[in-house]
Formats: structure tokens, sequence, C-alpha cells
């Protein structure tokens, strides 16, 4: 099978999450098995390889105008009202130049799209729909939600990665519930078999970009409500927030003790996970929490926003957190003082889910989808395949 990628969405160190995506399925679908053709942006072929070190793939490289990031498109992003850049008009003109820009892609017996908020070009196409945020009055973009209702209309098939945005999409597509799969992921950075590094006494940590929906705001202003603490914010700068932030960083309430570094390489990353005293997930809508599942995996203990995807995620990995209304930093900041007073409770809680979640591998999510794929291009015969690793999570309650 000849399984064509759409990887043009994504722009190596500013793409958070639907990064670390891409390069885990891609390692995992690398096996021998299946011939990869992978379209990525142009002049990031290196790069991708890089990141995914695995024979038989074979690299294209496309030029997509209007891009946001870029230094030009940040500066456009930043001063470019909320209304006009989540609208109608503006996302179908942008659709449109894209495609006209656009070489023509063929070859492949089906075609993979991780980011279902772009339009897809070709069929067969398996779209993943990690959330449905965008169809969401106060957290989307009309623009997007045109695109996401297109493309799960027009997909052989739609794949959801976690049971809370799954259950979101049975509801919303009704009509498309046979040819929907959950295949969860595993946690994008797992801590290591050991870990040797003691926690740094006060020291929180938010890996995330700085989308608006990510609340960092909540979170600074929680953190000058705890002076004894540190703050470490790693991923994609994103504006028009990123400037906002980093301003606030610098009043002397916060000075020298906020720091976002921008994006992080793995090992950076790792080295901060084995430091941190607690990670603090404030979030107003996820998928799920990649830093949640993270911190799981470390061991470490979290407080979390009550936000419905991240109060989902606590129920299907059994965890517990600290968990304070989304956008209050009065209750952010007791909370995280609760997860420091009783750190040791936290973190056994945190290794118990981490130890579910190191079932999942990426070997395990590739030929998940694989098995979607090959379905597919089979004509879809019979009922759509499911992943037993998602028939263990919902059987915990969560639908």
């Amino acid at each position: 099978m000849r399984i064509g990628i759409d990887a043009t969405t994504v722009r190596p160190g500013h793409s958070a999450g639907i990064e670390a995506f891409c390069y885990g399925l891609l390692g995992g679908l690398a096996d021998g098995r299946h011939d990869l053709a992978v379209q990525v942006l142009a002049g990031t072929r290196e790069e991708w390889r890089r990141r995914v070190s695995a024979d038989g793939i074979t690299w294209s490289e496309v030029r997509t105008p209007l891009r946001t990031d870029n230094r030009v498109g940040g500066l456009l992003r930043r001063h470019t009202p909320a209304a006009v850049a989540s609208s109608l008009a503006l996302r179908r003109a942008v659709n449109l130049v894209r495609q006209w820009n656009r070489p023509r892609a063929g070859g492949a017996d089906v075609t993979l799209y991780p980011f279902a908020a772009a339009p897809t070009h070709t069929d067969p196409a398996v779209i993943v729909l990690h959330d449905l945020r965008h169809l969401h009055p106060e957290f989307g973009s009309p623009g997007f939600a045109e695109v996401i209702r297109r493309n799960v209309a027009r997909a052989a098939a739609v794949v959801v990665s976690w049971p809370h945005p799954y259950a979101q999409a049975m509801r919303t597509f009704p009509e498309a519930r046979d040819r929907i799969a959950l295949i969860p992921l595993p946690a994008f950075h797992a801590a290591p078999a050991t870990t040797t590094a003691a926690p740094e006494p006060g020291l929180l940590l938010y890996p995330s970009s700085t989308a608006p929906l990510k609340d960092h705001a909540t979170l600074l202003e929680a953190l000058a409500l705890l002076p004894e603490c540190r703050l470490v914010c790693p991923g994609p700068l994103v504006e028009p927030q990123a400037s906002r932030l980093l301003a606030r960083a610098d009043q002397p309430d916060l000075r020298g003790r906020v720091s976002f570094p921008g994006f992080v390489n793995t090992t950076e990353l790792a080295s901060l996970y084995a430091r941190a005293s607690a990670v603090v997930v404030p979030s107003r809508w996820e998928a799920a929490s990649g830093a949640m599942l993270e911190a799981f995996s470390w061991g470490l203990p979290v407080a979390c926003a009550d936000s419905e995807p991240l109060l989902a995620q606590l129920d299907f990995t059994g965890a517990d957190a600290a968990v304070f209304p989304a956008g209050d930093p009065a209750a952010l900041a007791t909370a995280v003082r609760e997860v420091l007073a009783d750190r040791d409770r936290y973190a056994s809680s945190s290794r118990a889910a981490g130890a579910l979640l190191a079932r999942r591998t990426w070997a395990d999510t590739a030929a998940d989808y694989a098995a979607v794929l090959e379905w597919v291009v089979a004509g879809r015969p019979g009922p759509m395949p499911q992943s037993a690793f998602a028939g263990r999570l919902t059987s915990r309650g969560v639908r």
C-alpha cells in the first residue's frame, strides 16, 4: 500500500502537538511494509529527515503561501483583528490562493491529512480530527469550522485521538458514525526508564504553544500570587498572544521568575520535566493535554483547569489532580500550593496513570492507523477497524 501524507500544515519548531504527532506516527508507519510519500513545506525537508530518521519515506516539498508561522505572517497575525482573522471570507481566500499554488499529487492509494482544518486535495482521504474546538463558539473559527465540516463530509474515514473529542465527533456528525475511529496516542515525550534528577522546589512547568485558549494569561496572574514559585513555558510563541505574555512576564512582580524559551528540542524538554516540581495546565480547551499525559509519564503532580476535556482526561486515566476553575488566578494558585504540599500523593497518582499510558507505543498507534487505511483502500468492507486500546479506555466510562 502506498500511503500519501500531507504534512504541509506543519512547520518544524512551530506546530506544537500536531508536529509531535506527525513525527511519532511517521516513525511508526515506516516499518517497511508500506511506501510512504510525504509532502512537507518548502525548505523543511532536511529538518523532517532529521526528526524522522527512517528509510522507506519519499519526501517532496510544497510551497505554501500566506502562512502565519514566519516573520511576516507573525506580524500580520499580531495586528489583524480577531474577527477578521477567524472569518469565513479570509479563510476561503487563503485556501483558494494555496490551492492555486499547489502541485497536483498522485500515485498514493490513500492520503492521510493530519490536520483536519486544512482542505483535503485528493481522494480517498483519511482525516485526523484531533478536536472540535473550531466548532465551539468561544474557542473556534468560522473559517476553520467550515473546512472541518467539508472534510468530514468528504473523507473516506475520520480518526479521532481521544475519548472526549471522539464522543463529540459522534454526536456532531451522526451521518459519519460508521467511518469514525478512535485511535489513542502515546505520550509525546515520555519519561525514560530511569530518571535521577531531583525536582527543584517550586519549579512549575507548562509546555504549550501560546495560543489564547491555552490561557497562559491566567497562569501568569496566578504566579504573581506565588512568589515562592518559578515557571517555565516552553512551546511555539504564537502571536498575538506571545508578545502580550512576554510583556507581562517582564513586569516587576514576575521578572526573573518566568521563562518563555520558545520551541525546545526533546533533550531540553526532558531536562525540564526531570527538574520540575509540578505541571500546571490552565487550558480552557484541548483534545487531550499533551502536557498532562507527559506529566503522568514522568510521575509529576498536576494542577489543571476544570475544562471539560481535561476532566475527561483525568477520568479515562484514573489520575488525581488539583482541579481549579478555568480563568481563576487565585484558585490556580491555591491548587498549586495543594499539589506542592501533598506532592507524594499526587505524584503517586500520576505514576499510576503513566503506567496505563506506557502500554501504548507509536508502533501500536501506527498499526491501528494502517488498519484503517487498508480498510479504505479495500473499499471499506464490513465494519470500520477499531483500536483495542481505545476499547480499554472507553470501558473506563468515557463515551
